[in-house]
């Protein structure tokens, strides 16, 4: 039986293609959240370029955005258009819970990796 939708799991390789660079931050899922704002995507890839794992590879930060919206409706400009910024903690996708999940886990449900990093 052939499958419309091939599962790709994003976390198989994630930290080497997108490593850690020497200015990112390090955090801790435990610390106390300042304020939360919800986003709401349409459809992928949402125009997050990379996160981070936190301390021990719980939970996921942004680190990096796509810093424009090319056109109306661009799918890669809705982290912008929404005011996502880089150091943002993820605290749940669709009503789940994954500030405590592992960065892994979190990268499968977000299933959404940009391929093509460049920048036009």
């Amino acid at each position: 039986m052939r499958s419309l939708r091939t599962a790709v799991h994003n976390s198989n390789g994630y930290q080497e293609r997108m490593s850690l660079r020497d200015h990112d931050k390090t955090f801790l899922v435990s610390l106390p959240l300042v304020a939360t704002e919800e986003v709401t995507y349409k459809k992928r890839p949402f125009g997050i370029l990379r996160y981070s794992p936190g301390n021990d590879n719980i939970g996921a930060m942004v680190m990096e955005i796509i810093p424009k919206s090319r056109y109306p409706g661009d799918p890669q400009g809705q982290a912008f258009a929404a005011g996502v910024k880089s150091g943002l903690l993820l605290k749940s996708i669709n009503g789940q819970d994954v500030s405590s999940m592992e960065f892994a886990q979190i990268m499968d449900l977000l299933d959404d990796e940009v391929m093509d990093q460049s920048m036009p």
